[in-house]
């Protein structure tokens, strides 16, 4: 795994975006599945130029398996950033409806993050193409965060939104730290103290 390099930003969004074609996340800020295709790539697109703006982007060579982490030293997630990596996009790319179902998703995770004291790794995202999947690709993602922290002596944080993603981090030592419901699904804040 290696940072990803600037050719390789458009085919890192497509990832995500298959990967996160059917997460709870996209379902609520597009409801409609030929829509959510739609808006998959440019929504994170988005997340990936915050992410190499502000934090670390890792990927393996095609750009197949993408994480975005932010370090302690990225700082908190501030609105004059967000519209610098292209947020300003979205009430065009989501419209007035989506934008507003956006806003209401993130303010129910909201509470999680805050609990975390002090300096930390965040897991903004990680996502491997189906054909990827089961490979071991995750989880060297989720590890190149996870070992960063242990090494700093820092948590690290995500949050989520499928029984199954709850099971992976778990099996990472990741713990819950609090659920809310967003328009019928459950959100999940995971922490994971250092080894």
């Amino acid at each position: 795994m290696e940072p990803l390099r600037p050719d390789q930003q458009r085919a890192a969004a497509l990832t995500l975006a298959e990967a996160f074609a059917n997460d709870p996340l996209l379902e609520i800020l597009a409801p409609d599945p030929a829509r959510r295709v739609k808006l998959g790539p440019p929504m994170m697109g988005i997340l990936l130029a915050y992410g190499l703006r502000y934090g670390r982007v890792w990927a393996n060579d095609d750009a197949s398996a993408v994480a975005i982490w932010l370090h302690p030293e990225s700082g908190p997630m501030k609105m004059p950033r967000m519209l610098r990596a292209g947020m300003w996009r979205a009430p065009f790319i989501l419209g007035v409806q989506g934008l507003g179902r956006m806003s209401k998703a993130m303010s129910a995770t909201e509470g999680f993050h805050k609990q975390v004291e002090g300096p930390h790794w965040y897991l903004m995202t990680v996502g491997t193409r189906t054909a990827r999947q089961g490979q071991g690709l995750g989880s060297k993602l989720v590890e190149m965060g996870t070992s960063r922290a242990d090494a700093a002596g820092v948590p690290c944080y995500l949050e989520t939104g499928t029984d199954a993603n709850i099971a992976f981090y778990r099996k990472r030592g990741f713990e819950i730290i609090g659920q809310a419901d967003c328009y019928g699904h459950t959100f999940t804040g995971m922490i994971r103290q250092p080894r």
